[in-house]
């Protein structure tokens, strides 16, 4: 299912909401987003979270249900843009979203969470390999001290604290019993006292990674089942889909991980899998290239492919684009400039994998095989103005392209062949490029070589009293 059809069927203009934060927001957690956040989920995604926050404060105090025509309104954006992007606060953790009815209305809650801190999200092995492969090494170091403290040694030194009984007097059970029958103490049903959020982690399900397949593998004997506690479980399924591990390879992984107790080092668990990652890519750390398609953005869904076209989609939809660059090359490794190239587009233009593979096959077309850099850029930069995100609507929008190219190519060549008389040359290209590919009726063909010849002969004539001129110029 396309988004196009997905974000109409999910929301509404006239859809109501109402905005609530999970626990208390504050300015240190503006830091937070900015600087660790924002590279990963873009700046609109973040506008999208700092207005939601701006409306959830007004609500507290003139309670209030909006409508996301306000919305739109209020960020001078369309209805499309806005979902993609509450996807993407879904997505990392920052926004749950709540469905109801009301009189056969629907409306949503969107509760805002807390963004992790940054001890956290430097330990998050996802979140972490994306930000240094977003902002580089240098940017990321500098990021990395801003949020690092001095950590002081405390050896030498005993603590001589106070306890609360030493420094406060306790009550009479008189006036413990006055404040219990009371009422003060007490709070609404529908009221709660703010406190701080327990922060969200990003959340991967993995239904690629067979669980069970990996357990199965592994000896009771050698790893007790008690090892995989919750913490290791949701570690293991972020590690796969980081490092695009399978059950085997993980099995491997795991053995390495084990300490003297046979219990399973999450830190080491995590460099384990860089090092495997490493190991199997020559040093690399996985970039942007590797992923797919967003499932959100798949026209096919689980759908199986029947016509030539679907089957293309379907192909682009599910390979990265790294895959796709060898697999056109005959299983020869990409090069890293044309790598580079492809995570250019898809960091700096937010193009999706998919989109991109269509432009990859786009480009390898007009240019014989080989990936320009400003041509990329230039096709990349007009397909992000359009806001392109799925496979079909890049495809169509390459068709348009290409057939406005070939109409311009086509009247500057006959301009010039009325002058110097030269055969046009016809491009080959695929047939998913063709604006029609019908079967063309017999006697349009026939009619087509008609013309044809009486074009030839009309072409002949002319070359004739053209060299009867020049030899009456001569004498």
């Amino acid at each position: 299912m396309s988004i196009d059809k997905q974000h109409w069927m999910d929301v509404l203009p006239a859809d109501p909401y109402t905005v609530t934060a999970a626990g208390y927001l504050h300015n240190f957690h503006r830091q937070v987003l900015t600087m660790l956040y924002q590279p990963i989920i873009g700046s609109q995604a973040l506008s999208l979270y700092m207005t939601l926050w701006g409306e959830c404060e007004q609500t507290d105090l003139h309670p209030n249900t909006l409508t996301h025509h306000s919305l739109m309104l209020g960020m001078k954006n369309n209805l499309k843009s806005i979902y993609e992007q509450r996807l993407i606060l879904e997505g990392i953790g920052l926004l749950k979203v709540y469905e109801g009815f009301e009189n056969s209305t629907k409306k949503l809650l969107y509760e805002l969470q807390s963004p992790l801190d940054p001890h956290s999200f430097f330990e998050d092995p996802i979140l972490n390999i994306f930000l240094f492969k977003t902002i580089g090494k240098t940017q990321y170091q500098r990021t990395k001290n801003f949020f690092s403290r001095q950590a002081f040694s405390k050896d030498g030194f005993r603590e001589i604290s106070r306890s609360f009984d030493s420094v406060f007097q306790t009550i009479t059970v008189e006036q413990l019993n006055e404040i219990q029958q009371s009422n003060d103490l007490s709070t609404s049903n529908d009221t709660k006292i703010l406190q701080d959020s327990q922060s969200v982690k990003i959340s991967v399900k993995m239904e690629e990674f067979d669980y069970d397949l990996f357990l199965d593998g592994l000896s009771d004997s050698f790893v007790p089942k008690r090892s995989f506690t919750s913490d290791v479980k949701e570690t293991i399924l972020k590690l796969a889909f980081l490092y695009g591990i399978n059950p085997i390879q993980m099995k491997t992984i795991v053995m390495r991980s084990l300490n003297e107790e046979n219990k399973i080092n999450i830190e080491t668990l995590r460099l384990e899998a860089r090092d495997w990652y490493q190991f199997q890519h020559h040093e690399a750390l996985p970039t942007i290239v590797e992923k797919v398609q967003p499932i959100q953005h798949r026209q096919m869904g689980n759908e199986q492919p029947t016509t030539q076209e679907e089957k293309l989609i379907h192909c682009f939809e599910t390979i990265s684009p790294r895959q796709y660059l060898k697999e056109i090359s005959g299983g020869a490794e990409p090069s890293e400039a044309d790598l580079k190239i492809i995570e250019e587009i898809m960091i700096e233009q937010k193009l999706l994998p998919g989109v991109a593979n269509v432009l990859i096959d786009y480009v390898m077309i007009r240019l014989d095989k080989k990936l320009s850099r400003n041509y990329v850029i230039k096709i990349a930069s007009h397909w992000a103005r359009k806001g392109v995100t799925t496979v079909k609507q890049a495809m169509d929008l390459a068709r348009k392209e290409f057939e406005e190219t070939k109409q311009s190519a086509t009247a500057a060549k006959t301009r010039t062949n009325n002058r110097r008389n030269k055969a046009i040359r016809t491009e080959i290209v695929p047939d998913w490029l063709q604006p029609n590919t019908t079967e063309v009726p017999k006697d349009s063909v026939a009619m087509n070589s008609t013309n044809d010849s009486s074009i030839d002969e009309e072409r002949k004539r002319l070359e004739k009293e053209l060299e009867m001129f020049k030899n009456k110029k001569k004498r």
